[in-house]
């Protein structure tokens, strides 16, 4: 699965309900569609907007509480990046995550 940001620039994939940089760098993970960073904090949820996913955090929200970091995976190997999107407007209260 694929990752963008809000201004359409790629930034990352989804292997195995693991999050990584466009270059293969562990980022964090994915439960449900709550997504963690390495450290094990919340960084927002998963969305879909013309097919393309985000992830975004609720500004106005109270985040849940940070989980215990994961052990690291071995990263696999980037897939071939997409070519960015158009860029979206977010809901109001949204902001990109990372």
């Amino acid at each position: 699965m694929y990752i963008f940001k809000s201004d359409g620039n790629y930034i990352g994939f989804i292997s195995n309900n693991n999050f990584f940089s466009r270059d293969g760098v562990y980022l964090g993970w994915l439960e449900n569609k709550l997504v963690w960073d390495y450290k094990g904090n919340f960084r927002g949820e998963i969305f879909n907007f013309n097919g393309n996913n985000y992830i975004l955090k609720n500004s106005f929200s109270i985040p849940p509480i940070p989980r215990m970091p994961k052990i690291p995976p071995i990263s696999p190997i980037p897939p071939i990046p997409p070519i960015n999107v158009l860029p979206i407007s977010l809901p109001i209260g949204f902001i990109d995550s990372f």
